[in-house]
């Protein structure tokens, strides 16, 4: 396993495994990596030739510097667990590269579920970012968990728009027993906030259930999303939505399939959850087949 952390390095390696056809998978992570982390590395080593893992705080996707500062970073306990799992490359770039002084160039993200209320300046850091990343490193495949739903739509459009030969690849989320979805964010909340964070998968497997059980009417669903979020004081909900996959927006009729997101802050730590329900592979009384 090589530790790469200079850009130009990253991308030497990346140039030549082109030339050679080798498949790279890519891993992208914040770094206090976790078993959904590991899951998705694991699924990289089944479907390419090489896997890279990133650990890569993107300070755009933060909304100020004191959650940035915050996140929990221990490199070394990272590296040392990514050795267990066969990783080719783990690539640690630093902060000054990938946003030296001058850095003046973001990927605006329109239209991505603006009208559902989604914080568009969140998710065109995040883009921002992983476009970097996707040139950087050049993989052919991309792994998101789907906790990250709607991370992995916009990226996906976003790969589409701008002609990256690319795959964004969903795997199953990975969740603590509670069924806390796994985030190195998690680190930051004490034993009350983590009980009180699981209200997010509770509101992602109400509006299941309701699908499943045939509501149709988004309106409803996101009521009840409101009414479940109500009930937890601890958690400040900032956005539910049911978009499109595909157009990213919001629908008011569920038909096919769709991303169930959600969005809120426990004090001062930002968490998101989302799942992705295809009305045609529920059971009648709710729950994926």
């Amino acid at each position: 396993m090589e530790i790469v952390n200079r850009v130009s390095r990253m991308a030497a390696i990346a140039n030549k495994n082109l030339v050679t056809d080798v498949k790279t998978g890519l891993v992208p992570t914040s770094g206090a990596i976790h078993t959904g982390d590991l899951s998705l590395i694991r699924a990289a080593r089944r479907m390419a030739d090489l896997a890279v893992v990133s650990i890569f705080v993107n300070r755009l996707e933060f909304p100020g510097d004191r959650e940035y500062e915050q996140y929990p970073r221990d490199i070394t306990a990272d590296v040392d667990l990514l050795r267990t799992e066969n990783v080719d490359y783990v690539f640690i770039p630093q902060d000054d590269e990938m946003y030296p002084a001058s850095f003046s160039t973001h990927v605006e993200v329109r239209k991505a579920g603006e009208a559902a209320g989604l914080p568009s300046a969140l998710f065109s850091g995040m883009a921002t970012g992983a476009l970097k990343l996707l040139h950087l490193t050049k993989p052919s495949y991309v792994f998101y968990g789907e906790q990250d739903a709607v991370q992995a739509a916009i990226l996906r459009r976003m790969i589409r728009d701008l002609n990256i030969s690319a795959e964004v690849v969903v795997a199953p989320a990975g969740r603590e027993p509670s069924g806390l979805s796994c985030s190195g964010r998690n680190r930051l909340l004490g034993e009350p906030q983590k009980a009180a964070a699981v209200v997010f998968h509770r509101c992602l497997r109400a509006a299941e259930d309701a699908i499943g059980g045939g509501e149709t009417h988004a309106k409803k669903i996101l009521a009840e999303m409101d009414r479940i979020f109500g009930e937890q004081p601890l958690v400040r909900l900032e956005y539910a939505v049911i978009i499109d996959p595909e157009l990213l927006e919001p629908v008011s009729k569920i038909q096919g399939g769709v991303i169930v997101g959600v969005g809120g802050r426990i004090g001062d730590t930002f968490l998101t959850d989302a799942v992705s329900i295809d009305v045609g592979r529920l059971s009648p009384a709710g729950g994926r087949q």
